[in-house]
Formats: structure tokens, C-alpha cells, sequence
């Protein structure tokens, strides 16, 4: 048995035991989710799952890391589009920055698991390998956020018309502070939390209308404009606004109530159409590195792999264009 051999048995068995751990703390998790709602007093215990507790200790030592990084006016700028992923609850013991950290800890793993993996032959060697781990260790952090964000942002548009209904409701009673209040209070954590930023808008004097402008630059759920630009249209009078606003969702929820969230499906599919080519070919010349040369050694081919490789662009800015059309 040669050490290629050895090693695959023994990473094998780390996947399984990890395998069988995830399993575990998922099922773990679900059982705490089903019971949570029957404890005696709810906000006089811990409600956080074992899933959670892991994902705030890992984040409080990335954001510990993440200090000696802080004052870099680079990294902050590169960071400032992380700021949207993180919840109001997390800013305790997240900040944007710390996102950057978890790429460089990627980069650094993906580097050192190359290493590893041509030491002991389980890869080749050569640039497309080499490419193929890079790109990984760049793109994979930000396509996982990037997925989980797109969810967030369907929960929120299926939630949206039931947050219009509240705020139309109790603006008869009270103020608009207290309309979002209740929001807060009664809706689920991913609509609540976008709430909880129009509030924190709004206390540092943002109009109503820029704090909805803001929640759409953030989501990029087309609903959420027709909100705000309605805001700036009816101007002062916000009883009659949410009023025609509650009206106006009323209209496209019977138009078509089944299509949410349009925009970040779309989003999602211009990703995959662009990456997904990326990898195919990365990965056949793994397989075989030699895969390419008799196009590249002959003037036809050279030419086929241009028109190829323009047709990929073309590909890119149809989609860009028929995005952009979308929201």
C-alpha cells in the first residue's frame, strides 16, 4: 500500500467523523428549535443552539484577529461591501472587516492543502492545478455569503407584504417608530433586522425615504424600490402612503403570487452561468493536462479558442444586460 493510498484512507475517515458530527449537531439543533417554543421563560435562559454558539466563538476569534487590521484604510474600503451580511445582533462580535480575514484563513488553508496534495500525488503539479486551488480559495467564501444573503433576501420579500400590513395598521394608532417597532417585534429575524436599520436610519435624522432606499441598495428586491420611490412621490402624509403601498402589493400579489424575490434569482444564475464554465475547463485540464494542445498547436484552433473565449464574454454581458433589466 503506497502513501497516496494511506492518505486517502485517512482523509476519508477525518469525513466521516466530521460527516457524522454535522449530522449530529444539525439534528441536535433541530430538536432545540422544536422545543424552544414550550420553555417555561424563554429570555431567562440561553436560546442559542450548540450551531450557534460554535458560529459566535469562531467569529469572536476571527474578530479578535481581525484587530491587528483594523487601521489598514484598504482593507476597510474592500470590507465596507461585507457590511450588508451581518445582522444587527452580530455587530457585538462582527464587523466587515472580519470577512476579510476569513478569506486570507481560506487562502492560506487552500495554499497549504496543495501542498499537501502534491506532496503526496494526489494531484498534478503544473498551473492549472495551481489556478484551479487559487480560485477556489478566492471565490468560495464569497459565493457561500453570497448564497446565504440571496436567502436572506427571499425570506424578506415573502415577509414584505405582511410588514406593509402592520405599519399600515398601527400608523392609525401611533407614529412610524413605533409602526416599525412592531414589526420588529412580530416578524422573523430576517425581515426584523432591516427593520431594526430603518430605525437606526431614522434616528440619525435619514428621511423615511432614503432609509428604503438604503433597505433596497442593500437587498435589491424591485418591491422595496416601489416603496421608496412612492415615499418620495406622496411625501409627509405616511397613513395614505402605506395606504396605497398596502394597495399596490394587494394588485401584484394577485397578478402573480407566486414569484418572489426575482432579482437575487437572477443574480444567483449569472454566478453559476460564470463560473460553472470556469470549472469545467479547469477541470478537464487536471484530468489531463495535455487536453488543449493540438488546438493550441495549430493556427485553426488558436483561432477557435478565441472565438470561444469571446463568446464567453458576449455570454457575461448578455447576462449582465438581462439582469440589469430585471430589477
Amino acid at each position: 500500500m503506497n502513501k497516496a493510498t494511506i492518505f486517502q484512507y485517512v482523509i476519508l475517515f477525518i469525513a466521516l467523523i466530521i460527516t457524522f458530527n454535522i449530522i449530529s449537531l444539525i439534528i441536535t439543533n433541530r430538536k432545540e428549535k422544536r422545543i424552544s417554543d414550550f420553555s417555561l421563560s424563554k429570555k431567562d435562559f440561553d436560546d442559542k443552539t450548540i450551531i450557534d454558539k460554535i458560529s459566535n466563538s469562531f467569529w469572536n476569534f476571527i474578530h479578535r484577529l481581525s484587530n491587528h487590521l483594523i487601521k489598514n484604510n484598504y482593507l476597510l474600503k474592500k470590507a465596507a461591501s461585507y457590511e450588508k451580511y451581518i445582522f444587527v445582533k452580530e455587530e457585538k462580535y462582527k464587523s466587515p472587516i472580519d470577512y476579510i480575514v476569513v478569506k486570507i484563513i481560506t487562502f492560506i488553508i487552500f495554499v497549504l492543502l496543495y501542498i499537501l496534495f502534491t506532496f503526496v500525488e494526489l494531484i498534478p503539479f503544473n498551473i492549472y492545478t495551481i489556478i484551479l486551488f487559487l480560485t477556489i480559495a478566492i471565490l468560495l467564501p464569497d459565493l457561500v455569503w453570497k448564497i446565504s444573503y440571496i436567502k436572506k433576501c427571499q425570506k424578506i420579500s415573502l415577509k414584505l407584504y405582511e410588514s406593509i400590513i402592520i405599519i399600515d395598521d398601527n400608523l392609525s394608532k401611533t407614529n412610524i417608530y413605533n409602526a416599525i417597532n412592531k414589526v420588529i417585534e412580530l416578524m422573523d429575524e430576517n425581515i426584523a433586522d432591516e427593520y431594526q436599520r430603518i430605525l437606526t436610519d431614522l434616528s440619525y435624522n435619514i428621511s423615511l425615504y432614503q432609509a428604503f432606499k438604503r433597505f433596497y441598495e442593500r437587498t435589491k428586491i424591485p418591491e422595496i424600490k416601489n416603496i421608496y420611490h412612492l415615499l418620495n412621490i406622496e411625501g409627509e402624509d405616511l397613513e395614505l402612503t402605506f395606504k396605497r403601498i398596502r394597495n399596490e402589493f394587494e394588485y401584484v400579489d394577485k397578478l402573480n403570487s407566486s414569484v418572489v424575490g426575482t432579482n437575487n434569482v437572477v443574480t444567483a444564475l449569472k454566478v453559476l452561468y460564470m463560473v460553472i464554465p470556469v470549472c469545467i475547463v479547469l477541470i478537464i485540464l487536471i484530468i489531463n493536462p495535455t487536453y488543449f494542445n493540438e488546438l493550441l498547436s495549430s493556427y485553426l484552433g488558436i483561432v477557435l479558442l478565441q472565438i470561444v473565449f469571446l463568446m464567453y464574454i458576449l455570454e457575461a454581458l448578455i447576462i449582465n444586460i438581462i439582469m440589469e433589466d430585471k430589477k
